[in-house]
Order: structure tokens, then C-alpha cells, then sequence
């Protein structure tokens, strides 16, 4: 039964190696390395992807038309002060931690009653990015939502959606790659911490 089963898997593996390998052997061999590994184009890639997925984003007056009369586009004063919030809760930074090229909107809805806000979360469905690596973003925003109050000089009762875009800064250095191995070599050759 065993011996079965582990042929099946070496047979698979085999298989998929070779599937993979498809026809590179008949490629040249600079055309097979840029396969293999992302070139200095990858980055410039991920932005176009991320600016053609961010260009697909309804707008937030188009989302609160969509949810109802009750919503409302917050003002400037709402979006800039939660997107500051957001940045302090380096919810980006932890997505970014799964998808170093991640980028998005999240869409953002507040309820402010007669004394201020009661209920701010992210509006999933509205909401759109490069990676499902996004979706830790949303949990991040929404978890950190809960503490965050504001007064009634945001907005008088009812419900406001805003939008906040994170992107991958076009001057930043491009995400540092994964070391492999268990340890570093120092550069006498020696282990190092």
C-alpha cells in the first residue's frame, strides 16, 4: 500500500517537473533566467498592475449613490484624518509584509450620530487590491477602527464613505528580497549573529 502510493507521488512529481520545464530546453539561456527569476522590469511591472487595478476603483460618490440616500461622501477634513489613523496603524506595512507589492483602496464607512462617530469599518466589497494579501490590510483597519472617535465637527448624523488609496512609493527601494540559508557569513567567512 505504501510502495502504491509513493510511486503515485513520484510519478506526479515527475510529472509536474516535467510539465514545468515545458520547453526550456530549447530556449536560450538568458530567455530561461528572466523566466526563472523577475528582472528590473518586474517593478515597473507591479506598478502598472497596481495603477490599472487602483484605475478599476469606484469612486466613493459612486459608492454612497450605490448603498442608499442615507450615505453621504465624507469631507476632506474625515478622509485625511482617518487615512493618517490608518498610516499610524501600519496596516499597509503588514500587508505589504505577505505582498511586498501590494496596493489598494479601502473603502471606509463612518456613522456619526449627534454625538460623533459609533461605527467606523471597511466596506469589503468596495474595497479592491492587487493581492488577497489586502484582505489583512481590511482586518487590520477594522480591528484598529474599533478605538478610533470622532467629534461632531466631522459630520452631522448619518453615514459617510471614504476612500484611502495605498500604493507603492515609486522612489522607495525596491522590497528587500528573502535571505536564504540559516546563517550569515561575515566577511572573514566566520558565522555571524
Amino acid at each position: 500500500m505504501q510502495r502504491t502510493t509513493f510511486r503515485a507521488i513520484a510519478a506526479g512529481a515527475a510529472l509536474a517537473g516535467a510539465m514545468a520545464c515545458g520547453d526550456s530546453a530549447n530556449k536560450p539561456a538568458a530567455e530561461s533566467a528572466s523566466a526563472a527569476a523577475p528582472g528590473k522590469d518586474f517593478r515597473a511591472d507591479q506598478m502598472r498592475y497596481a495603477d490599472s487595478v487602483l484605475a478599476t476603483v469606484k469612486g466613493p460618490g459612486e459608492v454612497a449613490k450605490k448603498l442608499g440616500k442615507r450615505y453621504d461622501v465624507g469631507s476632506p477634513t474625515l478622509r485625511d484624518t482617518i487615512a493618517a489613523l490608518a498610516a499610524n496603524a501600519k496596516c499597509f506595512d503588514r500587508g505589504r509584509q505577505t505582498d511586498p507589492y501590494l496596493a489598494g483602496t479601502a473603502t471606509i464607512w463612518v456613522n456619526m450620530s449627534a454625538i460623533g462617530s459609533d461605527l467606523i469599518q471597511v466596506q469589503e466589497p468596495d474595497s479592491k487590491w492587487t493581492s488577497e494579501a489586502g484582505n489583512f490590510v481590511v482586518a487590520c483597519l477594522n480591528n484598529a477602527a474599533k478605538d478610533w472617535k470622532f467629534d461632531p465637527s466631522f459630520g452631522k448624523p448619518g453615514a459617510y464613505i471614504v476612500q484611502i488609496e495605498f500604493k507603492l512609493d515609486p522612489n522607495a527601494a525596491p522590497p528587500a528580497q528573502k535571505a536564504t540559508g540559516n546563517k550569515k557569513q561575515s566577511p572573514a567567512g566566520t558565522a555571524g549573529d
